[in-house]
Formats: C-alpha cells, structure tokens, sequence
C-alpha cells in the first residue's frame, strides 16, 4: 500500500518585522492572518536606531509624568496597533542595525518565516536594503507585502526552474497553503530566440520544455488531487516579466519562488533572478528558502 503523500508542514514561529510605519499595516494584517491560519507562534519585532533614544525636558516635571523609554513608546504603539491580535505575541524591540537585528532574532528565535513590508523594496524598481541582505542571509522563508489582504491565499503562482530547490517551493506552497489555486510557470530565457529558432525548431522545443514540466510535476511529491490541480505554463522571455504579467492578467494574489542558501559565486551567477523578481511583481512575493 502507498503511504500517503505529505507536504511540508508551514511554519510555526513566524516573524513579522515592523518599522511602525503605515507601510507596514499591510505586512502586520497578513502575518497575522497567517498566524491565525498556521496556529504559529508570532514573534513581532521594531529595531530601534542606536543611540535615539528621546531626550525629555530637564525642567521640572509633574508629579504624574514617568518619562517613558523610547522602548516602552514602540511597544505600547505595536500593543494598540495589534489590538485584540496582540494575546499571545511575542514583541520584540531591539537597538541595533535593522537588517542584522532582524536575522539575528529570526535565528535565536528559529523562526522558520520572515514577513515584512515591500515599502522598503520599491526605489526605482531595486531591493532595498533590509530585503537584499535578508535574501541573500537568512535562513528562513521570506514573504514580501504589498496587497492587503482579504483572507487566506486564493490563487498562487510557482515559478520554477525544474532544480530541487524550486520543487521544494512547489511542495511549501501546496502544503501551506492548501485551499488555493495552484499554477506553476517555467520561463526559459533565450537570447535572440528568433535569430536562431524556425518555427519548426521552436515547436519542437516546446513539446521538449512541456514534457520536461510533466516529468518534473510528476515526480514532485503531492498528492494525486493536487497534481491533476496543478495548471503548468511553459513560456519563452524574462521571467519577471512573465510572471509579471500573468500575476496583473490572472489576479494571482501570491508569487512563491525558492532559493537555497549558496555562496558569492551563486549569487553573483544565479541568484540576480530573484533579485529581479521580488521588486518587479506587483503582488505579495514568497521567497520559499529550501532545506540544507
């Protein structure tokens, strides 16, 4: 008799990181969404810049003022933002460097997802700092913000490139993610396709790259409902763009694409593909970060 196929569990300690900000209204109500969802534990954290902390009057002071801590001001905010969300959280405010704080909490606490914003991700179309260096450093997940959301995920887009990494991202979403719809894209980039390719060649290639997507779905652990789900797209250009524009046209409302924690070398080769990605997709992108 076969097993029963399982995918991977979703995260239990979620991460959300917060400057306090209304561009991070967005990222709060979905990492609480998917707390709710998960039944996770969610770890709320607002890194405070060193040294500024506030400066109160030296004159004087009435008797019933006890001047606050800056720390004290950050958490009583984050309390009255979360509202009735905030049982059960755990709220972190710490002075450090944002982005090295960040990672450094999300590994003591060993939460295994880093939600924030995408206010920090959009000047001029680059990743901003905090998102690059948690994208190239962190060994959780990271889910980038832009839509509010309106319930659980609905209709979620997977690109791959047929590694192990991206069926792991396959698997992630699936299991994570259980009710929505799921497509699966891969995009084949060939400079000067028309330069090289006849019509004839081209067709031939297509059936070469569809029949690669069915082997690749096939031996993708899922169970059999979720695989005969599974929409697949085979499509020639850049894949931000692509995915891009299936994402405006088709109102998928989550990207999910994975990465394995690699060296220099990769990142300098390979790893600019999700580098273009995340700030080029106008909905919420999921950085799925595959098993050592």
């Amino acid at each position: 008799m076969n097993e029963p196929v399982t995918s991977p569990a979703p995260p239990q300690r979620i991460l959300l990181a917060t400057d306090l900000s209304s561009r991070c209204d967005r990222a709060v109500d979905r990492a609480v969404q998917l707390a709710r969802q998960w039944q996770a534990t969610l770890h709320v954290v607002h890194v405070l810049a060193a040294g500024n902390e506030d400066s109160w009057p030296t004159m004087p002071a009435p008797s019933w003022r006890h001047a606050p801590t800056t720390a004290a001001v950050a958490e009583r905010q984050l309390r009255r933002d979360l509202g009735d969300d905030a049982a059960g959280l755990v709220l972190h405010v710490i002075e450090g460097d944002p982005a090295a704080t960040l990672l450094d909490t999300a590994t003591r606490e060993r939460c295994e997802l880093i939600v924030l914003g995408a206010g920090e991700t959009l000047a001029h179309g680059t990743l901003g700092h905090v998102t690059e260096f948690l994208l190239r450093r962190s060994p959780a997940s990271l889910l980038v913000v832009r839509e509010r959301p309106h319930g659980a995920y609905a209709h979620v887009l997977v690109g791959t490139d047929f590694t192990v990494e991206s069926r792991h991202g396959l698997t992630a979403a699936a299991g994570w993610f259980p009710a929505a719809r799921l497509a699966l894209m891969h995009v084949l980039d060939i400079p000067y396709k028309s330069l090289w390719l006849d019509a004839g060649h081209g067709e031939e290639l297509a059936r070469m790259e569809m029949a690669t997507m069915q082997s690749f779905l096939a031996d993708t652990p899922l169970p059999d409902e979720v695989r005969a789900q599974v929409l697949s797209l085979v499509e020639h250009g850049h894949p931000e763009v692509l995915l891009r524009e299936y994402v405006v046209e088709k109102e998928a409302d989550l990207v999910v694409i994975s990465a394995f924690r690699r060296g220099l070398a990769f990142h300098l080769l390979v790893g600019g593909t999700s580098r273009r990605i995340v700030p080029a997709i106008p909905t919420d992108v999921l950085l799925v970060r595959a098993p050592a």
